[in-house]
């Protein structure tokens, strides 16, 4: 058996519109030499630089494709984190100040809630736009990770509102307390108002963005907690059941969680480098080739949203070696088609 092997090319990150036509790296050309295709007893191969009228031809073993990637939308998602931002702050600087002015534990605390959002929205902004920084020759797939830390932070920091949630709830149910019911309605509508127009503006970014996902759950489970707190007041109001409260509570903290928890393991497994599509799959769909033998030694990563990093071992049959470029076309460009994956670095084999 013989093996023709392929490193990794420079790889640099893309990173905007300036840079869309990204991946300025040379494009090596294996040209197969040989005295006698039967026998293949000996294989020479030569590497050279391509030349004008080769710049179209395709690399031995490896593809960076670019229409995979859809990064622009990192100028949107900025807008919306920023207006949403913006919007938080200034409530929460009002209630603050309103709440000293009237003595209101309630708007104060729902001040410190604001903060928590507050939080989450500049840690989403601030990754994004670290995200979007040229990234030094080291750090050879740029910055994208940051946003996937992004998601996990502020995944952690639902996961700890929620046990502040149940906390609350349990301590209220052992130690009922009297609820001044009309300003705890205004508190409530306000943050539901506040909450429904953040998280408007947020669904105008790119809603696949696990970045951005994390900061709209964020603004989700407050509102969906503003009207847990204006049913259960209602219901309070006219029936005096205060264990009501206690109760929608603990439905909201079950909701929240199972948006939290989706974030967290999407990001873990990013981070972890696990696979974001079912190899089996993907293996069987390659070898429908009837030049590929076999697959093995795969590897499927994802790098950030829509940027999905292959490498594998590919055996053929020797009779296809002349013809290996326009098989690498065809198994690159079926796979950034179905699978969105626009990163391959395969090693040939033969026998």
């Amino acid at each position: 058996m013989g093996n023709c092997k392929f490193g990794l090319n420079e790889h640099k990150p893309f990173l905007g519109n300036k840079e869309k036509n990204h991946h300025n790296h040379e494009t090596n050309k294996l040209n197969f030499k040989q005295n006698d295709m039967s026998s293949y007893k000996e294989h020479k191969f030569s590497f050279h630089k391509p030349n004008e009228h080769e710049k179209n031809e395709y690399s031995c073993g490896h593809d960076h494709g670019t229409s995979g990637h859809s990064h622009d939308h990192r100028g949107t998602d900025k807008k919306v984190l920023k207006w949403a931002l913006g919007i938080t702050l200034i409530t929460m600087f009002l209630e603050f100040f309103y709440g000293f002015l009237s003595n209101s534990l309630a708007l104060i605390s729902d001040a410190i809630h604001m903060f928590t959002h507050s939080f989450a929205l500049i840690i989403s902004l601030v990754a994004i736009i670290i995200a979007s920084k040229k990234a030094p020759i080291s750090k050879t797939f740029g910055f994208y990770r940051t946003e996937v830390l992004a998601a996990f932070v502020n995944g952690i920091t639902i996961i700890l509102s929620i046990a502040w949630i149940v906390y609350e709830a349990v301590e209220r149910f052992f130690n009922p307390q009297i609820i001044d019911i009309k300003t705890a309605m205004i508190v409530a509508v306000i943050g539901l108002v506040i909450n429904i127009i953040t998280g408007v503006i947020l669904m105008q970014g790119d809603k696949d963005n696990i970045n951005l996902k994390s900061a709209f759950v964020h603004m989700l489970s407050d509102a969906l907690s503003s009207v847990a707190i204006i049913i259960g007041y209602v219901v309070i109001y006219f029936t005096q059941w205060y264990f009501i409260d206690i109760i929608l509570a603990v439905i909201v903290a079950i909701v929240i969680s199972k948006w939290a928890i989706d974030i967290l393991k999407n990001s873990i497994n990013t981070l972890m480098e696990s696979s974001p599509l079912d190899i089996t799959e993907v293996k069987e769909f390659i070898e429908r080739h009837k030049e590929v033998l076999e697959l093995h030694d795969i590897h499927i990563w994802e790098i950030t949203q829509d940027m999905y990093n292959m490498t594998a071992h590919v055996k053929i049959n020797k009779k296809s070696l002349e013809n290996y470029e326009q098989l690498l076309h065809e198994i690159n460009h079926q796979l950034k088609d179905k699978y969105k994956i626009v990163h391959t670095t395969f090693q040939f084999e033969w026998e």
